[in-house]
């Protein structure tokens, strides 16, 4: 997901007219690259916001600047530097979605807060991922005794005995096919009445993905596997694929055939893929549902940064955020859901007003 197929698809299909890409190279002495600060500017009433692309919308996870090993730290700095030298064309930057250990990244928020800037960071859902050991048999030890039996019984009941098959697309022709049945079956797990297929009802949304998922394929990068019963398909997963890992984006289950547990028989599928292809772990991403921990996915801690500069309205706005962040850590486990939703718009709507008022 930090690709450039991933980042440029993204760039094309979320981005204003108005906003400026900015990819900034980092080289050693001796010339070769050793870092990439995917950046561009979002030029929004109120000021220029300097971001990550592919941020927002839940699009890209585990973002953060590309460095060769052992360079995080040079590169970190020397984007803080880049952004500190420009500082006239930025009101604020904002950095989403970022991993507690995103070397290069945190690097760059200690630079700029050594240098007088203001920074806050916010913890927002984790993400999780399994460490896969060398067999399906071995990954089954690390489960809870009634789950591991749950898993034996399934994949005998089901899969061992073709009652239910794993079907993936392998070609283009395959994939309109595939995107359809996903469509489906998130839309009858996820949807509602406004949004039949869920996220994907964001037409932004499935645009980016129905683009960037022909570029992956080409890339064999793709999985987009289901389980069919009797020709029927009952679950499906929308994945991504490297070395080290398979990343479990999206997925659709139809929950009338909730007695064959197809959502576990598919993520049952899906990481003995992962380690027959020798992955080192199965992504999760992000997002603190409980059923991750039963699959003995482990937890990271991911922040949201904002950065002003020293000033009166850079201030202001830092310490509005301060105050909106702290409200919502102690006030959303005692206020119901449908106050918090009103106070929040109300906070999104007072800042807007505070720019406008700045201008």
């Amino acid at each position: 997901m930090r690709s450039p197929e991933w980042l440029l698809t993204w760039w094309e299909i979320y981005t204003a007219p108005a906003d400026e890409l900015c990819i900034l190279l980092l080289h050693e002495p001796g010339g070769g690259l050793v870092g990439l600060a995917p950046l561009f500017l979002q030029n929004i009433r109120g000021g220029a916001i300097f971001r990550l692309l592919g941020s927002g919308n839940d699009c890209t996870h585990h973002t953060t600047w590309l460095s060769a090993s052992g360079w995080e730290n040079h590169v970190g700095i020397a984007v803080a530097r880049f952004l500190l030298q420009c500082k006239s064309d930025w009101k604020q930057l904002l950095f989403e979605a970022v991993d507690e250990d995103a070397e290069a990244i945190l690097a760059t928020m200690g630079h700029l807060a050594e240098n007088g800037c203001l920074c806050h960071r916010r913890q927002i859902q984790s993400c999780w991922k399994i460490s896969l050991p060398a067999t399906w048999d071995d990954y089954l030890q690390m489960l809870s005794r009634s789950h591991r039996k749950r898993c034996r019984k399934l994949q005998r009941q089901f899969l061992d005995s073709n009652k239910i098959q794993v079907r993936q697309v392998e070609s283009q022709a395959d994939l309109m096919k595939g995107f359809d049945i996903l469509l489906q079956l998130h839309g009858i797990r996820w949807g509602s009445s406004n949004k039949p297929h869920g996220v994907f009802a964001d037409q932004r949304f499935l645009k980016f993905h129905e683009t960037v998922s022909r570029k992956f394929l080409a890339r064999n990068q793709l999985r987009l596997a289901w389980l069919e019963y009797n020709g029927k398909p009952i679950a499906i997963e929308y994945q991504f694929v490297d070395a080290k890992a398979v990343y479990a984006y999206q997925a659709g289950v139809d929950l009338s055939m909730d007695a064959y547990s197809p959502g576990r028989l598919s993520m049952m599928a899906a990481i003995q893929f992962a380690i027959n292809n020798r992955c080192e772990y199965f992504d999760l991403l992000r997002g603190d549902e409980p059923y991750k921990a039963n699959w003995r996915a482990a937890p990271m801690t991911c922040h949201d940064f904002r950065v002003w500069q020293k000033s009166g309205r850079g201030f202001i706005e830092w310490a509005m955020w301060s105050t909106y962040s702290l409200a919502v850590r102690f006030l959303k486990p005692l206020l119901p859901h449908r106050l918090i939703i009103t106070m929040l718009t109300a906070f999104h709507k007072t800042k807007d007003i505070y720019r406008i008022r700045l201008q």
